[in-house]
């Protein structure tokens, strides 16, 4: 059995993995001022460009996950061969999952939307946040409900796309979101590992997706865990 240190640290992890993987802001740089981050191993480069400022990583950002036919989608329900016909039963999933605990979910004044792999990757950290709170407060019940959601999110939704993400080949060459997201795929790989959880990874098909696709839909806040 893993100790409440160990489990609390992996979601600190699983928090900065989702702040890394938004669009860049003032709230990552801020963060990435921190002198222990210049060299991690996932996020360290990401440190070295804000040097320079936001801009550029933004651009960044957007060449490779935004922007033309040969982008790498950041959101689940845009991976997988039957992606349009399971989109919407997959964000209903995913909204279940949000509501059950607690997470807030609005139409105005948001930050991205549900199948978002920051948001995906800041709710397995809240996830883990909750299972130290509870194991430190001797509540059995609790942590069994909260493992248990851990494994299906995994088997479901986390741990079905973030590798198929990191490994295409304008991602992996990469020298700031190759790391990122090899890290990220890491940090989901070891949490399958751990729960033995087997995703059924989803395909990733960029010559089907036109240009000019828009994202659209219901997003969410995530909120602070008491």
């Amino acid at each position: 059995m893993e100790t409440i240190d160990l489990t609390a640290t992996r979601a600190r992890d699983f928090l900065l993995a989702s702040l890394a993987t938004g669009y860049p802001d003032r709230e990552l740089a801020e963060t990435l001022q921190s002198p222990e981050l210049s060299a991690h191993p996932g996020i360290g480069a990401l440190a070295g460009v804000l040097d320079g400022g936001l801009e550029p990583l933004q651009r960044t950002y957007i060449d490779l996950f935004d922007r033309g036919k040969g982008r790498v989608s950041l959101y689940e329900t845009e991976h997988g061969r039957m992606r349009g016909l399971s989109k919407g039963r997959d964000l209903a999933d995913l909204a279940g999952f949000y509501r059950a605990f607690g997470l807030d979910l609005e139409t105005e004044d948001l930050h991205e939307m549900l199948d978002h792999v920051a948001v995906e990757l800041e709710f397995y950290g809240i996830l883990l946040l909750k299972q130290a709170l509870l194991a430190e407060a001797g509540d059995d019940e609790g942590e069994a409900i909260v493992l248990d959601a851990r494994r299906k999110f995994l088997a479901d939704h986390l741990g079905r796309f973030v590798a198929v993400i990191a490994a295409q080949p304008t991602v992996h060459g990469d020298p700031c979101y190759g790391a990122v997201l090899a890290w990220c795929a890491a940090l989901v790989d070891d949490e399958c590992a751990r729960l033995a959880v087997t995703p059924a990874p989803l395909d990733f098909f960029p010559e089907q997706r036109e240009p000019d696709d828009v994202e659209c839909g219901a997003k969410v806040r995530l909120p602070v865990v008491d």
